[in-house]
């Protein structure tokens, strides 16, 4: 090998353990831009760009992406926007979906004085619609999202079209579920202390927690501290533990008429599958989809099969777009 050619292998080795050190480095110190990086990408292969308006006192991020009817999708307590990404990606071919940082959560910052109970962020929710001059849409929600999916229904039934719940407090059932029996023990596990707390919540949420690279979880885990006293003051708000709140839905469900799927994580062990039969028990209009092996979080553990079947529903209910398959 001749002088030349060796000085240009070795500036071209120097340069890969340059880049590697950096990769390494962000990898360890700053596993936040990494995760970043992750989301961002996510959002390009389901055809999702991030954007913001400012409505009704709030400044509010949000995914949008595809063609068709909205679909427009809410996240449970602790998530965001991004929890949606991977059933997104097979919706959005056919369909527009719309997926909000709720306030108080994500980059959705809360506001000093402001409310955070279902109904305070159904009508949020509206406003957001309303500035993106949505009219008609399909809603559909995860846990808390669920919650005020149901409630925004029952509060604008002219323009929804149909509704998604999945996994949502708000009516009572016969089996009490893990995180029932933690409540009435003065144990709210969505604020976590420390990284062990945070443990705890994924084995709660998820019926397999997968094993999380350290320094992801790590950063994860740190994101949901910073945020405590919020996400506090939110709970409080929202009342979940309140002397009759197991059943706060219970009033409105049967004066919802659009087509509705109640779907439903097998293990969940924040809110019972046995939840989903007093959903459609008390629902007009609905029918009933369970994932096997499936916790609390379908749209993050099980997202194909929850895709999958909201898509067969949406084209089932669907006036304006030709049927798609659903696979």
């Amino acid at each position: 090998m001749s002088k030349s050619r060796e000085r240009w292998w070795r500036a071209l080795l120097a340069v890969a353990a340059v880049a590697g050190l950096a990769a390494a480095t962000v990898w360890f110190a700053f596993p936040e831009l990494v995760l970043q990086a992750s989301n961002a990408h996510a959002r390009r292969a389901a055809g999702l760009e991030r954007r913001s308006v400012d409505v009704a006192g709030h400044h509010v991020v949000y995914l949008d992406g595809g063609k068709g009817t909205p679909v427009v999708l809410l996240h449970g307590f602790g998530a965001n926007k991004d929890l949606w990404n991977s059933v997104a990606a097979q919706l959005t071919p056919h369909y527009r979906v719309i997926a909000p940082d709720l306030p108080g959560f994500g980059d959705s910052p809360a506001v000093d004085g402001g409310k955070y109970d279902a109904r305070s962020q159904a009508q949020r929710v509206h406003a957001l619609l309303t500035a993106l001059g949505v009219r008609e849409l399909h809603i559909g929600g995860n846990s808390m999202g669920g919650l005020i999916a149901t409630i925004y229904t029952a509060s604008y039934p002219a323009s929804v079209r149909s509704l998604l719940i999945s996994d949502a407090p708000g009516v009572r059932t016969p089996v009490v579920s893990e995180m029932r029996r933690l409540l009435a023990a003065g144990e709210v596990p969505f604020l976590v202390r420390d990284q062990a707390d945070v443990d705890r919540l994924l084995e709660l949420v998820l019926y397999r927690p997968p094993s999380f690279p350290g320094p992801i979880k790590r950063a994860a885990g740190e994101d949901a501290i910073r945020r405590r006293a919020t996400y506090e003051r939110i709970w409080n708000d929202l009342g979940i533990v309140r002397p009759g709140a197991d059943g706060v839905l219970e009033p409105l469900l049967p004066r919802i008429a659009v087509p509705t799927l109640v779907l439903w994580g097998e293990a969940d062990d924040l809110v019972d599958v046995s939840s989903a039969d007093v959903f459609v028990r008390l629902l007009p209009n609905s029918r009933k989809v369970i994932l096997e092996d499936c916790g609390h979080s379908p749209a993050w553990e099980c997202p194909g099969p929850m895709a999958q079947s909201y898509l067969a529903f949406l084209n089932s209910v669907s006036f304006t777009v030709e049927p798609v398959p659903a696979d």
